[in-house]
């Protein structure tokens, strides 16, 4: 508690100090003066009260050196910005295990936003002016998000609950998954108990639920929203169409 009363402080534009807490329950009996030296308290002050964030960090770090923790190495916070990134997927000095396991995306080639619905035209594609074809190929799914196609390196669905999905990757993780080509039944996500050490459980233990990617999908399904299809066959990642979902329902489990 002494931490967080001290790390919330503002400052007047008479020069004292109050504590946030104090500072909104003294104007919350509408009181506009300062309670030190009863100058008149600004209107916007009053309203949108802003923390001295230089105070505060200084207490912070004032804290940490009478902890000891401020002796140990800082934390860093690692970022690339995209046009620093290398044209393939790469590991760092960091990565605990070689090749693509903990490999970092390669550039994104296109400029669609991470929520962008349908088709990649060309005048998204400033590297080859062709847009994303269907029936283009990549090597992995990290390649396979360097051109949009579909963001998520092992998620099969990519989208948000509220808004919508934009892709799904078929790779027949579950046994209901039927793909006829021209249409196909994908199952969803979830049912599985990946807790603890079973991050890679393949037994169907509880029934899906419409919420997170599987309400993306069915939202893009009410909504009429494309859906773009990739497909995991052998060592390749065909892209292969746009889609319309045409239905989005829940099936009894079998056990």
């Amino acid at each position: 508690m002494f931490v967080v009363f001290f790390l919330l402080l503002l400052k007047t534009p008479c020069g004292h100090n109050f504590c946030l807490r104090c500072f909104e329950k003294w104007i919350g009996q509408g009181k506009r003066t300062c309670a030190n030296c009863r100058a008149q308290i600004p209107a916007k002050m009053s309203s949108q009260p802003r923390i001295n964030s230089q105070l505060a960090m200084a207490i912070r770090m004032a804290k940490l050196a009478k902890s000891g923790r401020a002796s140990g190495p800082p934390k860093v916070c690692h970022f690339m910005r995209n046009q620093d990134r290398p044209d393939t997927a790469f590991t760092t000095e960091r990565a605990k295990k070689t090749g693509k396991a903990n490999a970092c995306s390669g550039k994104i080639f296109v400029t669609v936003p991470p929520d962008h619905f349908g088709p990649i035209p060309a005048e998204n594609d400033p590297k080859r002016n062709r847009g994303v074809l269907v029936g283009d190929t990549w090597e992995d799914r990290m390649e396979c998000r360097q051109w949009g196609a579909h963001l998520p390196h092992v998620a099969g669905i990519a989208g948000q609950s509220s808004y919508g999905s934009q892709s799904v990757a078929l790779s027949g993780g579950y046994v209901d998954d039927e793909d006829h080509g021209e249409w196909f039944l994908y199952t969803g996500s979830g049912g599985r108990d990946l807790s603890g050490n079973k991050r890679t459980n393949k037994l169907q233990s509880f029934d899906q639920k419409f919420e997170n990617m599987n309400e993306a999908l069915r939202l893009s399904c009410r909504m009429g929203y494309p859906v773009r299809v990739v497909r995991s066959v052998s060592l390749i990642i065909p892209y292969n169409s746009i889609i319309l979902l045409c239905n989005a329902h829940p099936l009894a489990q079998l056990l």
